[in-house]
């Protein structure tokens, strides 16, 4: 049980370099997109498409790893979440804790930064095409603002812009 333990640090392990490497590549997204730097940002996600795809192979070696742990143990992989193995292993195998304990919790960290970072960048990208839009409108002409009786905009785009001038008819 003692290798199998450290089979499965070992895949936590290798799962939280993947998600550095993927943490690195979303840091970089966001100074390309702040750049508009679009050739080198397509670049990017296609990189960041390998790192996915190894993230996929990682993650799956961790849970065969994780139900044969639970098998051994006698409880089912749904019920077996990582807390659950903590614990198990702090009782049975307390020459294994530390390190799986750090493994997981690098884990809960590398997840919720990443989760932070693909935030961040959604938000820029959103900017970058409000500001596309309004260049756009500002080239194009803008066509007046048609508003409902409750004073929402009310048009057939599903990209609703915000009028500063309205034309009075």
């Amino acid at each position: 049980m003692d290798s199998l333990l450290a089979d499965f640090t070992q895949a936590v392990s290798a799962l939280n370099e993947v998600l550095d490497e993927l943490a690195d590549l979303g840091q970089q997204k966001q100074e390309l997109i702040v750049l508009g730097k679009v050739k080198e940002l397509d670049s990017l996600i296609r990189k960041e498409g390998i790192v996915i795809s190894n993230l996929e192979k990682t993650e799956g070696a961790r849970f065969k790893l994780q139900e044969q742990i639970g098998q051994k143990w006698g409880i089912s992989s749904e019920e077996l979440s990582a807390q659950e193995i903590l614990k198990q292993v702090q009782e049975k195998y307390p020459s294994c804790h530390r390190e799986l304990n750090e493994a997981l919790n690098r884990l809960d960290y590398n997840l919720t930064r990443l989760g932070a970072i693909n935030v961040h960048n959604n938000e820029l990208i959103e900017q970058s095409l409000d500001y596309i839009k309004v260049i756009e409108t500002t080239l194009n002409g803008d066509i007046a603002g048609t508003y409902s009786n409750n004073g929402d905009q009310a048009g057939e785009s599903n990209y609703i812009l915000k009028n500063l001038l309205d034309k009075k008819i």
